[in-house]
């Protein structure tokens, strides 16, 4: 039974730094774990994406039972596993931690990407995260934590209603959201809000507070009042995580075999690689240049024959310059 957490951090070298100093196994995804730091870097840098969060954080921890069966070198694989189904094209790092009973992998991933150059945003959703974890285990044969079920909050009244098979009124509209919730093309909270008025029942907020007003018949309740699942926050973070499943299947329509996506990963570190070994190359040639000793002059050319420059005419080559010069002297040349 593995548990993960998601956060960010706008220092990846501080998160690294951390997670290595107690890392009992590490590996790493798409660099090499011992100069990731500066690998990372570097792609952050090469796509001008170096502000912000520079990367997202994943902590996998493990049951004490588990830690023991399967063993530091097996979890730190598993968490090599889930970051590459998390962002397949990043740069990561799994470091595994054995200093509490259960183990638990802390996984570090460069926002930015390595084919696009665009950060990745789809680490926000909890339930995306839960989800992979979830299906790696289910291929391990290891235990999935299960989810908390979603209660309804009932009156004694409505109770005895259900008792006497009576629908309550608030079933009415934990059956309308229900409806709308259950199509899986609303992905904005106002499209949330059309389909809702279209069925009869208006939406009025309030701050972090959610209102559904019933139409027929007339009847207003809080979302809070009808169960965790049709609080407002709940809601939008459901449609939040629809929305981002959205965009990433825009940006990766093509659908390729695990042989083909393989070896154009491969060529395409390979051009990374070649280009961040060229730009290193281009930026310590022009810091060499700065302080080369070796400067090209150009040769000397005498504004007039050499045998003609006198100590007088020296400085002012020029004839009516010359002239200039004799009147203020008193001398003839």
């Amino acid at each position: 039974m593995a548990t993960v957490k998601v956060s960010t951090t706008t220092s990846c070298s501080r998160a690294i730094n951390y997670a290595e100093k107690r890392a009992e196994v590490k590996d790493g995804v798409n660099c090499d774990v011992d100069h990731a730091k500066q690998e990372m870097a570097m792609v952050r840098d090469m796509h001008g994406k170096t502000d912000g969060t520079q990367a997202h954080l994943v902590i996998q921890a493990f049951s004490p039972e588990e830690s023991q069966q399967l063993g530091a070198q097996k979890i730190n694989q598993l968490g090599v596993e889930l970051a590459q189904k998390i962002a397949p094209d990043h740069q990561i790092t799994v470091y595994t931690h054995i200093d509490k009973a259960h183990f638990h992998n802390h996984i570090v991933i460069n926002a930015v990407n390595l084919e696009t150059g665009k950060k990745y945003h789809q680490y926000k959703e909890f339930n995306h995260v839960k989800s992979l974890n979830d299906a790696l285990l289910k291929q391990h044969h290891l235990e999935i934590v299960q989810p908390q079920k979603h209660f309804e909050k009932l009156t004694s009244a409505e109770v005895q209603m259900k008792r006497r098979g009576k629908q309550p009124w608030k079933d009415e509209i934990r059956r309308k959201i229900d409806a709308v919730m259950a199509d899986r093309s609303v992905s904005s909270y106002q499209v949330f809000r059309e389909r809702l008025e279209l069925s009869g029942l208006i939406v009025h907020e309030r701050g972090k507070n959610v209102t559904y007003e019933l139409l027929e018949p007339h009847r207003r309740v809080r979302g809070n009042r009808l169960g965790s699942s049709y609080e407002k926050e709940e809601i939008q973070r459901e449609l939040l995580s629809r929305d981002l499943n959205k965009q990433n299947i825009k940006e990766n329509p093509l659908k390729r075999a695990p042989h083909a996506i393989k070896n154009q990963k491969i060529l395409k570190q390979k051009e990374v690689q070649k280009q961040l070994r060229a730009d290193f190359q281009y930026k310590l040639a022009s810091r060499t240049h700065l302080y080369s000793p070796k400067k090209n002059f150009t040769a000397f050319k005498a504004p007039q024959p050499l045998e003609t420059i006198s100590l007088l005419n020296l400085w002012a080559p020029v004839k009516p310059f010359e002239k200039s010069l004799s009147r203020g002297f008193g001398l003839s040349l």
